[in-house]
């Protein structure tokens, strides 16, 4: 029953020990219970107050480690870019062109769009070409100042004359809703065959002539017995892109 007074009990007795006596006494008693009995309460103080601090120093740390990542993502992003700018795999004919950066889609899976960073205010137009590294991407179909949206050569919607580039073998490239890229209207008995390079016509306004599309996989027959089409593997994976390159040549609304 009494066995609650004897903490408050203790402390106050404590507390008059600490009252008698002169001051250096006083700081002598003090000083004599902060190293005995008030320890282990002095000693928590200390640490309370070491665990703050050093928390203090953790997320100035993780600040200063979140801001050097991102600076460093930075600068990964500009290396990219400047290899990616100096990286095209295929002869362009000296014409020039805008690099920008893949920063969205539209659409479905099958059918959706790029969205890159550069638009009007750099300079780019409606129905411009798009190029990877590797070879065609698509048309420029939509500009805004800051953005522009890209309809690549996987869209169903998107149709381009090319060529075996062995034999100009004429055909049509498109591709279906499953994502098969394929090289149509080929005329029976044409010389074309599995492994055989497929670059941009010379019947197309949209891309010069011999711009790389991707290598003939297979041949299949239509079903009226009178053309074949090539499936093609493509140069250039749409879904993986990061950068492209917008050319900068005259266009019209109608080129294909």
């Amino acid at each position: 029953m009494y066995k609650q007074y004897i903490v408050p009990a203790v402390l106050l007795l404590l507390a008059l020990v600490m009252l008698i006596g002169t001051t250096e006494l006083r700081e002598a008693k003090a000083a004599f219970f902060g190293r005995t009995v008030f320890y282990p309460y002095m000693h928590s103080l200390r640490l309370i107050e070491s665990n703050k601090a050093m928390r203090t120093e953790i997320n100035s740390l993780q600040k200063d480690l979140a801001e050097y990542r991102l600076h460093n993502l930075a600068l990964e992003n500009q290396l990219k870019l400047l290899l990616n700018s100096v990286s095209v795999g295929f002869e362009t004919g000296g014409i020039d062109f805008t690099v920008a950066e893949v920063i969205g889609y539209s659409g479905q899976f099958q059918q959706r769009n790029l969205i890159v960073n550069k638009g009007r205010l750099a300079g780019i137009k409606g129905n411009s070409p798009v190029i990877s590294s590797g070879g065609i991407v698509g048309k420029v179909i939509s500009v805004s100042d800051t953005y522009c949206i890209i309809l690549p050569f996987s869209n169903p919607a998107f149709q381009l004359p090319v060529m075996n580039k062995a034999a100009t073998v004429q055909g049509i490239l498109s591709s279906d809703i499953s994502g098969t890229i394929s090289m149509n209207m080929i005329k029976l008995g044409s010389q074309i065959s599995a492994g055989d390079t497929i670059v941009s016509s010379n019947l197309s306004r949209l891309f010069p002539k011999g711009y790389p599309v991707g290598k003939v996989q297979r041949l299949r027959e239509s079903q009226d017995n009178l053309f074949i089409s090539a499936e093609i593997s493509p140069f250039t994976l749409v879904e993986n892109l990061e950068h492209v390159f917008i050319l900068k040549v005259k266009t019209n609304d109608e080129s294909i």
